[in-house]
Parts: C-alpha cells; sequence; structure tokens
C-alpha cells in the first residue's frame, strides 16, 4: 500500500488534475442529470377496472369480479389480488411475487387472463389492465374555473381547458395529460314516457332507429374496365335535428313517426362521476404527467411558461390555479443538499484551521466535493436520478464524508511533529492508519448495506440512500488515501520554511493537548472501571429511553398538505355530499392567505393520488386536498391548521361520534396551548354551537366519519393500525370485526376507530316473473334494458368528430326520472310488436346490501383500521397490545383468518 501512496504522492499534477476532472465532471453530471420526486420503480402492482354502469356492488360481485378473479388465481408469480365490488365498477389489485425476476411476463399473463374470461355481461365496459410505476405520478396540476357570476357555462369552460391541453401535450417532456372535472359531450335522445304511449313505440324502437341510421360502411370498389370506384353508404348523423327527424317506424303512404315527436334531443355532456371544485367553485383540473426522461424543475418552468400565455388569451372570468406542484419539493431538498454541503465545508474548514492550520483544513474539506462529485459520476452510470429520496442519502452522508481524512491529516501532522519530512509524514502517516480508518468506513457500510436488500415497494424507495451513501463512502475513502496524502506533500515539499509555518499554525492545540487532554486522559486510565461502567450505565438509558419515548420515522417531513375525508350517510347523492364539503371549506376559507395556499374538492371519491390502493368511491365519499404555505412561513404548524379545522366542523359529525371526537379535540388542544393567555383562539363553533352558519346547519349531525390526514412523501401507506379479517359469511366477519373495534376502544391513544364495511344504498330490485313474460314474449333480458334504458340510458350510436367521439344516449327525461312509478309505466315490445305493460310482469322489492364487497386471495375481507396519537405511542406498540388481548377471538373463529 505503501508503493501506491508514493506513486500519487510523487505525481502531483496528475492527482490535481484527477481532482479538478472528478469535481467539474461530477458537477457536469449534477447539472445535466434528470431530476424527478422519486426514483422511478415498478410497484409490482397491477389494476384490474370494469365498468358495470347501474350494476350494484352484489350483481358486480357475483357477475364480474368473481369471473376475473377465477382466470386470474391460476397465474403464476402472484403474491396476492385484493379487489372492490362497488356501485357500478369492479376493482382488482393484483400483487406480484417480488421474488419474480420477469415482472412483465406475469403482467402479459394477468392480461391474458383477463381476455380469457367467459361470461362477462355484454353491457360492460371491456376491462382495463393498468401496471402501477411511481412515473404516473403528477408533476403540478392546473385548475380553470370560471367566476360564479360570469355568464361563463360548462361548455366554455371546457372548451378553454381543451386548447390549455392540446398546448401542454406539444410540450416536449410531457407523456400525457389527465382530466380532473371533465365530461365527455354527449347527445341526450330524453324519451317522453307520455309520448310514446300515445304513438304506440317504446325506447327500445327509437334505439333501433338511430343504429340503422347511423351507418357508415363500405361498400366494395366498382372496377369499370378503366377506373376504380370506392362505394361507401353514409349515413351518420352530424346534428340534433337530424335525429329528431329519424323515423322510428313508416308505411308505404310516406307517413313516418319521427323521434322527435316522442322525444327531445340536445347537445350536452355525460353525468359527472365526481364534482370537482378548486376554491369551492366547480373546475376542471389538468395534471401533467412527465415523461420518464423529463426533468421535472425544466418540464414545470416549461409548462407555467405556456399556461402563463395561454391565460392572457381567455376571458377575465376564467381563473386559473396551480395545485400539488411536486417541482418545489424537489428545489427546496436541492437547496438543503446544496446549504449542506457549503455549510459543511466551511464547518470544516473553520474547525479544522484552529487544530491544524489553515492549509490542511482546506485540503480535507476538499473532500467533500471530490466525494459528491464521484458519487454523481457513478449515479450518472448507474442510472440513479436527482430525487428526493437520492438527495436525503446525500445530505445524511455529507456530515461523515471528513472523518477519515481528519484521521489521517492528524496523524500526519503527528509524525511532522515528530521531526520526518513531508514525505515521510504524509507516507507513514497514511499507510499507518489504513486498518482502523478502513475498518471505520466498513462498519459505516455495513449499517447501510441491508437496506440494499429490503423486499416490497418501501425497499424499493429507499434502496437508493444505501446506494448513494455507499458510494459516497468509497470515494472519500479512495480520496483520503491516495489524492490526500499528495496534496499534504505538496503543501511543503518546495522548502521547510512552510513546515514550520504549518507547525506554528497548529501549536495552541499541541499545548491544549499537553495541558489539558492529557492529564485528563491519564485521570481517566487510572479509573477505567469506573468510566467503562459510566457508559455502560449511559448505554443502557439510552435503550431504555428509546424504548419508552422513541418512536423512528423515515419521511417526518414538514407537512404541507391535508387532505379531509368525508363519508355521509349512504343514500345521499353528490350534490348533497358536496354540501358538506362546501361547510368544511367555509371554514378553511378562514385561515390566513400566511396559512393556506389553496385548496381542492371532490365529492364522489375519496383517495391520496391515482395510484392510492385505498381510494373509496361512492356518491357519499368525499375530500378535500387543503394545500398550506411551507412551513418556514407560517407561525403554526400542519397539525395545528388541523386540530382549528377539526374543532370547528366537529358539529358535522353524528352525536355518537362527535363526542369521541370533541374529548379529543380539547386534549390536543390543551397539548398545543396549555393554560396559555395568547394561544389562538377556539373556533367559533367549538365555543358556540348557534355560530354554526344557517346554511349549513341542516347539515348538523349527519356526517358518519370526517378525518383529517396529513399527507407525506414516500410510498403509499394506510392507517397506522389495520386488521384484515377473511371469511365466506359476511354476518360472521361484522361480529368479528365488532370484537376488534371493541378491544381498540380499551387502547389508549388509539382513535378513529372503524371498519370498511358500509351500508350501500337502498335498493329496488325487479323482480320479473318468467312465465308470465315468457306467455306474453318477453324475455328477461328486454325487461333489463327497457329498465336500464329509462333511467340510466342506453347508449344506442356515437358519432365521430374532430376532437372527440360523441355518444347518442337514449334514456328518459329528467322530469321523468326522480319516482319510482315511471318503471310501471314502460313498455316492451314483443316479436309481433305488440306493446306488454311492465307492470305486468315485474314485481318491485326493496333491499339493502353493503356499498362495497372486498376480497382478498378470492374470499371476502373485512379491515378494521385506526389511527393513533404519534406522540404518545408507535404502531408497533399497538399491535403488541392486540396480540396480548386477540387470543380469544381467534380461538372462537379458527375458520377465519
Amino acid at each position: 500500500m505503501q508503493s501506491l501512496i508514493h506513486f500519487f504522492l510523487h505525481r502531483s499534477i496528475f492527482v490535481n488534475l484527477l481532482t479538478a476532472l472528478l469535481i467539474l465532471w461530477g458537477g457536469l453530471q449534477a447539472f445535466h442529470s434528470r431530476r424527478e420526486a422519486f426514483p422511478n420503480i415498478d410497484f409490482d402492482i397491477v389494476t384490474v377496472v370494469t365498468l358495470y354502469p347501474g350494476a350494484s356492488p352484489g350483481e358486480v360481485e357475483s357477475l364480474v369480479t368473481n369471473p376475473l378473479e377465477d382466470g386470474i388465481q391460476e397465474v403464476d408469480g402472484i403474491k396476492e389480488y385484493r379487489s372492490s365490488s362497488l356501485e357500478g365498477r369492479s376493482g382488482i389489485v393484483i400483487t406480484i411475487d417480488p421474488d419474480i425476476t420477469d415482472t412483465s411476463q406475469v403482467v402479459d399473463d394477468i392480461r391474458s387472463a383477463v381476455e380469457r374470461t367467459e361470461g362477462l355481461p355484454d353491457v360492460i365496459e371491456k376491462p382495463v389492465v393498468t401496471e402501477i410505476t411511481s412515473s404516473r405520478t403528477p408533476v403540478i396540476e392546473y385548475a380553470l374555473y370560471a367566476d360564479p357570476d360570469a355568464d361563463t357555462d360548462y361548455a366554455d369552460l371546457r372548451n378553454q381547458a381543451q386548447r390549455l391541453e392540446n398546448l401542454l401535450l406539444n410540450v416536449p417532456g410531457v407523456a400525457r395529460i389527465e382530466r380532473k372535472g371533465w365530461r365527455d359531450a354527449e347527445i341526450h335522445v330524453d324519451l317522453n314516457p307520455n309520448a310514446l304511449d300515445a304513438n304506440y313505440a317504446t325506447s327500445g324502437q327509437v334505439i333501433r332507429a338511430l343504429r340503422e341510421r347511423n351507418v357508415n360502411l363500405p361498400g366494395g370498389d366498382l372496377d369499370n374496365g378503366e377506373r376504380e370506384l370506392i362505394v361507401r353508404t353514409v349515413g351518420e348523423f352530424d346534428t340534433a335535428r337530424q335525429i329528431e327527424s329519424t323515423p322510428i317506424r313508416s308505411n308505404d303512404t310516406g307517413q313516418y313517426l319521427p323521434i322527435g315527436r316522442v322525444a327531445s334531443v340536445q347537445e350536452g355532456f355525460e353525468d359527472p362521476l365526481y364534482l370537482e371544485s378548486t376554491r369551492g367553485i366547480r373546475s376542471i383540473s389538468l395534471v401533467v404527467i412527465k415523461r420518464e426522461s423529463a426533468d421535472i424543475i425544466d418540464l414545470v418552468d416549461e409548462t407555467r411558461g405556456v399556461v402563463r400565455e395561454f391565460m392572457q388569451t381567455v376571458p377575465e372570468s376564467i381563473h386559473m390555479a396551480e395545485v400539488n406542484d411536486i417541482s418545489y419539493f424537489v428545489k427546496r431538498r436541492l437547496r438543503v443538499l446544496v446549504s449542506n454541503g457549503l455549510q459543511g465545508l466551511v464547518l470544516v474548514v473553520v474547525s479544522l484551521f484552529f487544530f491544524m492550520g489553515w492549509r490542511t483544513s482546506f485540503m480535507v474539506a476538499l473532500g467533500i466535493p471530490v466525494a459528491l462529485g464521484s458519487a454523481f459520476i457513478v449515479m450518472g452510470f448507474m442510472g440513479v436520478t436527482i430525487n428526493l429520496i437520492s438527495m436525503f442519502g446525500m445530505i445524511m452522508v455529507i456530515g461523515i464524508l471528513v472523518d477519515d481524512a481528519i484521521v489521517v491529516s492528524e496523524n500526519f501532522y503527528r509524525y511532522l511533529e515528530s521531526g520526518h519530512t513531508v514525505g515521510e509524514a504524509a507516507i507513514k502517516g497514511t499507510a499507518e492508519v489504513i486498518a482502523p480508518v478502513l475498518a471505520t468506513v466498513t462498519t459505516t457500510i455495513a449499517a447501510f448495506a441491508p437496506m440494499l436488500f429490503m423486499s416490497g415497494i418501501f425497499g424499493k424507495f429507499i434502496s437508493v440512500i444505501p446506494l448513494v451513501v455507499i458510494i459516497c463512502l468509497v470515494a472519500s475513502l479512495l480520496e483520503c488515501f491516495f489524492i490526500l496524502p499528495s496534496h499534504l506533500y505538496d503543501m511543503n515539499r518546495f522548502g521547510s520554511g512552510q513546515q514550520e509555518q504549518m507547525k506554528s499554525e497548529s501549536n495552541w492545540f499541541f499545548r491544549f493537548r499537553k495541558n489539558v487532554y492529557e492529564p485528563a486522559l491519564a485521570y481517566s486510565l487510572q479509573r477505567r472501571g469506573w468510566i467503562l461502567l459510566g457508559f455502560v450505565g449511559l448505554l443502557i438509558t439510552s435503550v431504555f429511553l428509546q424504548i419508552a419515548f422513541g418512536n423512528f420515522k423515515l419521511f417526518p417531513g414538514a407537512i404541507e398538505t391535508l387532505q379531509v375525508r368525508v363519508t355521509a350517510p349512504t343514500d345521499l347523492n353528490k350534490e348533497t355530499t358536496e354540501r358538506f364539503l362546501r361547510a368544511i371549506e367555509h371554514e378553511i376559507e378562514k385561515l390566513p392567505s400566511s396559512e393556506l395556499d389553496t385548496y381542492v374538492s371532490r365529492a364522489g371519491i375519496t383517495q391520496k393520488d391515482a395510484n392510492d390502493p385505498f381510494t373509496r368511491r361512492g356518491s357519499n365519499y368525499g375530500d378535500i386536498k387543503i394545500y398550506l404555505t411551507p412551513e418556514l412561513d407560517r407561525e403554526r404548524s400542519a397539525e395545528e391548521i388541523a386540530l382549528q379545522l377539526r374543532m370547528a366542523t366537529a358539529y358535522l359529525l353524528d352525536d355518537a361520534v362527535q363526542a369521541q371526537i370533541t374529548k379529543r379535540n380539547q386534549e390536543e388542544w390543551q397539548y398545543f396551548y396549555g393554560d396559555d393567555p395568547d394561544h389562538s383562539p377556539l373556533p367559533e363553533s367549538a365555543e358556540n354551537p348557534n355560530s354554526i352558519p344557517s346554511e349549513y346547519s341542516g347539515l348538523s349531525g349527519r356526517l358518519k366519519t370526517l378525518e383529517f390526514e396529513k399527507l407525506a412523501g414516500g410510498p403509499p401507506v394506510g392507517k397506522p393500525v389495520a386488521i384484515e379479517i377473511t371469511g365466506s359469511d359476511f354476518t360472521r366477519l361484522l361480529d368479528i370485526g365488532k370484537a376488534y373495534q371493541a378491544l381498540l376502544n380499551e387502547l389508549e391513544f388509539v382513535h378513529d376507530i372503524d371498519s370498511d364495511y358500509v351500508e350501500g344504498k337502498q335498493e329496488v330490485r325487479v323482480h320479473v316473473n318468467e312465465k308470465v313474460a315468457a306467455q306474453a314474449g318477453i324475455s328477461v333480458a328486454q325487461v333489463a334494458e327497457a329498465v336500464n334504458t329509462a333511467l340510466a340510458g342506453t347508449v344506442a350510436t356515437s358519432i365521430k368528430r374532430p376532437e372527440e367521439e360523441v355518444d347518442i344516449v337514449v334514456r328518459y327525461g329528467p322530469e321523468f326520472r326522480t319516482d319510482l312509478a315511471i318503471l310501471n309505466s314502460i313498455k316492451i315490445a314483443n316479436l309481433t310488436q305488440n306493446l306488454i305493460p311492465a307492470n305486468r310482469l315485474i314485481e318491485l322489492r326493496n333491499g339493502r346490501g353493503p356499498a362495497s364487497i372486498n376480497h382478498k386471495n378470492g374470499r371476502r375481507l373485512l379491515t378494521v383500521s385506526a389511527s393513533i396519537d404519534e406522540r404518545e405511542t408507535s404502531a408497533a406498540a399497538i399491535a403488541t397490545a392486540i396480540h396480548a388481548r386477540d387470543s380469544q377471538i381467534r380461538q372462537d373463529n379458527l375458520d377465519y383468518t
């Protein structure tokens, strides 16, 4: 090793060029490296989504989910699969075995299994199979909304959003645009059942007439010997007036019944799945999804420029809000990295200056840019990008990069003080400490290395941290063994005068060592037993303190986004759920501008992001995402703001839940503010129930759940406590779930206890008398189609326009779709074209089932979940407490897991 050190020692030009090359190359690599929020990883998750409009959760489970699961379970390489059957929707989430190397083959097998599934209803949309990756994460969201008192309608806002979408898609690096609040254009043929009866017509005849009229088919080629012509039959619709004039039937005298006589035809839009709003106003949001190769900061800056120019061309009544700018977090982490690096350089130079002089301090500090530059170079070759996780690793390691260099330089000084030449001091001083320095760095690497082998989504996310740390440590080790000795040698190889000057720069430190440190060391060695006992005591004390009070969290950072999750009574529609959101937004608007950036809400769904496996859909669900200003710019934490909002909106909860929440709120308020007279005042609605705004007083005491969650970075996770119960009988699942909920209620620091079972909407089940129907020449399918057309609507056909394909939907007019009695007025034509009243064939029965039916590996699943007070306990402690108390529950239900 000494010969290798000697080789570098006497080739200072090469060493200096190598140092400059590593710093400059690394700097250029960092400058040109792709910046993104998180590393691009495959979650090893595949989703299968199938839409079945108008179907109940039970029908979706039996007709869609079960057949699909039967095919999926035969695919090799699957760890587990979960499903959720909702009203009109089946969703299956498949987790691929992490030990499988060729995950793409498993994904292809899943697609094939879905395509081979037989027996699915004809009216469902084709199942959509999607592989989930972190590259689907949005980078920024642009929300367009209009002044409430302006003349701008939804069509105008949609046209402007379409223009902006086309402009954004032209930006290099934009992969696609996801729309929120967007409704596809439709042409509505709203039937009048009274007019149908008067003209002896049915909805089925209208649908058939539209399908037979809207035709564009090739007729073949015509060859007359010299020329060839293409023949086509063209009968496509262009306008609503053409639809109105389409004959339902006609006779040989030229008389006919046009659709316009039994229906009104108008351009419109599909019924919204969710109600999207920005700052309490209905909006359309365009979410920018970047290409994998794009730089997040550059891409956001470019799209922001496009939007700025676009907004100069729209009416003054239309406004735009930026939401969820992910590039902000990348910029902030970059600033922290640069700041920590510069601070580290300065602190190392200043602190070492007092002990070893300015020359050595500068040379030691040079190890930081050399190590970081080397790390950026290696990261570039390995395809590791600059993201929040890799920068986190660099920030962690900056503080220990110069430790080995300090040991080498200090030993160099020891030899220098002993009378050796600078060359001898550099070689012997370095060679002597190679073993201990190597051992020190190796132990640090060994501490981080196990993180490289962690499995699952979490392991994929954090694997970049040890990789970056190890690269930096190895680069720092090589720098202190081969580059640093050469630099130390160069400082005095031109004469002995500089050597004496270097010694004089640090004489005070050696006096301190001789007069203070050495006597203290001698005293400690004479009483080494007591000293050892004292340190063992400190170690044991620290272990007990960690057990009692320690609570590790990998992504603790500043919280700047809150999510409000709302569950209203099951039978409520989206518009009523939106009113609850408006009541909460009324309190959000009271936050000062120094704390509130913006907020967006959606009625009909609650989810963290597009990849959230804990998404809930239904007309009684809603959420609000509150985007706060940076934590450094506000006085209160996100927890304090959430507490204020939770107290101000507690009146919306039903009485049983409200009592528990109020007690918890008061405890938290006391925790934050105590008896401080200067603390923030209680929300008015929390102190005085009469202060509730009159427009929202009718909502008081109706919400089932109202949760405030802090959103942080990292992979998707659920609540800290989740107990999964699987079995076949739903009644027993509910009983077991109630037992666990009672158990959790007995534990301290546990709150928001809930299960994922929600009673579904009241169902009106149409039972067909098959005998009577057969005698009338009507099938059960004809009855079902007629009922579906009357209420949900049937897509008869579609027309193609430059921007989109527009469906022509046949249904009863909105004024007829509010009363169940309309089902009895439906007429169905049999084979002889006689019209049979539906009330002769059907019987209406009321029923109610679950709002969703969940499965795990084909078995029905019930999940009991809860949140915890992370200041007082941890998820591991609660899990231990549960296992200590649930033995009887397990013993009584051995066939359930």
